[in-house]
């Protein structure tokens, strides 16, 4: 008993990664997005234009407005209620060992939920990057036509030093988490955000140093409340950084992860 209590003690005093900082994105400015794409025209929307629409069940989500019903955008939606009626529930592993591991093959997963084998363990990295692909990051990074974006760039250039996947563990997330495939799904802007989900995947972290990169939506009082008691810093959360500055700071990553 007293051996099963000091694995838990243990187990608290190790969890949740040992350096945090949280990169928050703001959108470009006109002028500056028109001289990223050399002068191209680009067609701003009003507030009144008509809402995008991606459907998720009876609902629609546009990165702007949120959750509305298809047929009355007045109407309030509850998102939670809408998300958990919508994702499998997953439970929580009993035992306190924790591999990271794919619980549910559907796109609805906790990567840190479960017992894996022993051959399932992910390869230890000094670095775990985690990109935010929900829908609101169209906004701040959006995709162009040959489904490039300033997150895959980044991506790309440390890769030269710091191997994706091997050097420097690549996550994405949304209202889920998981290893990201390929360079180019950091692009795909797609899904929800769940703030909550993501302090319990912190929380559980095991990585030495942790950056997320997220959208200026995201900074909220209690996320900013949670970092700060884990002594993490910010950035973007007072000066604007946009997502093409990510390339400044490939250098420093580098460094990170060596």
């Amino acid at each position: 008993m007293i051996q099963f209590f000091l694995a838990l003690f243990s187990v608290a005093l190790f969890a949740a990664p040992r350096s945090i900082e949280v990169w928050f994105l703001s959108a470009h400015k006109k002028a500056d997005l028109e001289n990223i794409l050399n002068g191209q025209e680009i067609k701003w929307s009003k507030k009144t234009a008509q809402l995008e629409c991606q459907e998720m069940g009876d609902f629609c989500f546009d990165p702007q407005y949120g959750l509305y019903k298809k047929d009355d955008s007045s109407v309030s939606v509850d998102s939670e209620k809408v998300e958990s009626q919508k994702a499998p529930s997953i439970p929580a592993a009993k035992s306190i060992e924790r591999d990271l591991i794919q619980c549910d093959p559907s796109n609805y997963f906790d990567i840190f939920c479960g017992k894996a084998s022993q051959q399932a363990k992910a390869v230890p990295t000094k670095l775990d990057l985690w990109i935010d692909t929900s829908s609101s990051m169209r906004e701040m990074d959006f995709t162009d036509k040959e489904g490039g974006c300033f997150r895959k760039s980044m991506m790309k250039r440390l890769d030269e030093s710091c191997g994706f996947n091997k050097k420097v563990n690549v996550m994405m997330f949304d209202t889920s988490i998981k290893q990201a495939s390929s360079m180019d799904s950091l692009c795909v802007n797609q899904g929800l955000n769940d703030p909550k989900r993501l302090m319990d995947w912190i929380e559980r972290s095991d990585a030495q140093k942790l950056i997320i990169i997220t959208d200026i939506y995201e900074f909220h009082k209690d996320f900013a409340d949670f970092i700060e008691k884990k002594n993490g810093k910010f950035r973007g959360d007072k000066d604007p950084l946009m997502a093409s500055q990510l390339l400044d700071m490939v250098d420093e990553l580098s460094r990170s992860c060596r």
